[in-house]
């Protein structure tokens, strides 16, 4: 493998995937804890997932899904054209944004699970904080670090949820907001959400070559 591809959400999805609602636990308790749990119901089911994909897929949506604010990550990355949607693309909006993530990342989460272990660091966060981040580093078997982000808010329910992945400084927010205002601002609202009902549109990836091996 010349590249190994890290994922933002990727990244992501492993670190919280099988997670329980905990109104109580922090939000590094509550990402840390389900780190081993996700890697053993991979391990468990390895050969099925990989020939069964739509059983892979379902289990992200049962199990991962619940766990990002995607709502209000569409608000986010839609911005004032949010605001001006109908009800009815909002929630196509919505549903083609959730499904071109899974099928974006759920791959690579898969094919790299067993290849990568997460070092957090401390949660720096006041005792009636709304929003926080939750810090650590993607440990590679080979090659630096990754330093990732997990940002995180409390709703309504007293859940905490992520509404955004940054890698490297990347926001995945930032970056579909610039990608998806320029294609709204020339082909309309309508033409994104078909592009992404189609899959016409991939999530983008993070590619960090691995270090060249001495002669």
């Amino acid at each position: 493998m010349n590249v190994l591809k890290t994922t933002l959400a990727a990244a992501g999805l492993l670190a919280i995937a099988g997670l329980a609602h905990a109104q109580s636990a922090k939000p590094d308790e509550i990402i840390r804890s389900a780190t081993e749990s996700a890697r053993e119901q991979i391990n468990e089911n390895y050969e099925t997932y990989k020939t069964d994909r739509h059983a892979f897929y379902t289990m992200i949506d049962e199990t991962v899904v619940p766990r990002f604010d995607v709502k209000y990550i569409s608000q986010l990355v839609l911005a004032r054209n949010y605001r001006s949607a109908t009800p009815e693309q909002r929630s196509r909006f919505t549903d083609a944004f959730q499904t071109m993530i899974v099928r974006s990342y759920a791959d690579a989460l898969l094919e790299y699970y067993d290849d990568v272990d997460i070092e957090w660091a401390p949660l720096r966060m006041a005792e009636d904080a709304t929003d926080a981040s939750v810090g650590a580093k993607i440990m590679r078997n080979n090659g630096q670090p990754i330093p990732l982000d997990f940002r995180v808010h409390k709703t309504d329910d007293g859940d905490w949820k992520i509404y955004d992945i940054a890698v490297e400084n990347i926001s995945v927010v930032s970056n579909f907001r610039a990608q998806f205002a320029q294609e709204v601002k020339k082909n309309g609202l309508d033409s994104l959400i078909a592009k992404l009902e189609n899959l016409q549109i991939k999530a983008p990836t993070v590619e960090v070559d691995e270090p060249a091996q001495s002669s």
